[in-house]
């Protein structure tokens, strides 16, 4: 190569060590988001015993969750592509009814198969983030970028159970924030909720807890376009749950 009238050999990168180099900066960046995600996983749902258990090996089968089982499983056969075109889902329906195992088990799949996944409801991420203002400086505490940035940066985050955080517009432009940094990001989210897509609608549309209305609809406006809005219907399986309890101790006072 002439530079500056003289000629200078320039090392060219051969394609092989290129692609080298570019495994071990995506093997980097992993491993510092799984750091940074290790850090505030005990503020998540991902540490309960109940997140561990939710997996498509225990689904406990009835007639009105065996379609459940089978689009779960294909979504997580299907990530490359769902990941490709942000594919994420609003699962609604009445409490109980399988929508958050639904979305734990597939987190807990991808998790297995090597993918990042963070499950944590939004009145969680709203009290790491106030903790964060309260303990700044102190070793160890997580700050409000790392977090968002983690949030932001994972490849499936489960929002469980949205419209149950308090009706603050500190809270509403936090969860405007993460919802849109997944949109721009181009990385999907599951989120679970107990309202009809109508008591969504409104809930999310209250920014102050004086009642001020975003007519807009910005946050549910973004999960809409980012998200397939699918029903779960079905029996509760915490009344079910209740009914096998009760006939469990009623057999065991009979037997004594």
């Amino acid at each position: 190569m002439n530079i500056l009238g003289r000629v200078r050999r320039v090392t060219a990168i051969c394609a092989c060590r290129e692609a080298e180099n570019q495994r071990r900066n995506a093997l980097f960046e992993a491993k510092e988001l799984r750091r940074r995600l290790d850090r505030f996983r005990g503020y998540s749902i991902m540490d309960d015993k109940s997140f561990f258990e939710s997996t498509f090996e225990n689904w406990r089968f009835r007639d009105d969750n065996r379609g459940l089982y089978d689009f779960g499983r294909r979504y997580c056969d299907c990530w490359d592509d769902v990941s490709a075109g942000n594919r994420g889902m609003l699962l609604f329906g009445i409490a109980g009814c399988g929508k958050t195992y639904l979305a734990f088990a597939i987190a807990n799949e991808l998790y297995k198969r090597g993918h990042t996944t963070m499950a944590i409801s939004a009145s969680r991420i709203m009290k790491i983030i106030q903790d964060s203002y309260s303990k700044y400086g102190e070793m160890g505490t997580v700050g409000e970028m790392e977090i968002l940035n983690a949030l932001k940066d994972v490849s499936l985050l489960i929002l469980d159970d949205l419209g149950v955080e308090n009706k603050t517009s500190w809270a509403y432009e936090k969860l405007y924030s993460i919802i849109d940094s997944r949109y721009q990001s181009r990385k999907p989210v599951i989120i679970t909720t107990n309202l009809t897509i109508e008591g969504l609608k409104r809930n999310l549309a209250i920014v102050d807890k004086n009642g001020e209305i975003d007519e807009s609809g910005r946050i549910y406006n973004r999960i809409a376009e980012m998200c397939a809005l699918m029903e779960v219907k079905g029996a509760s399986w915490r009344l079910q749950k209740g009914i096998e309890n009760r006939m469990a101790l009623n057999s065991l006072l009979r037997a004594e």
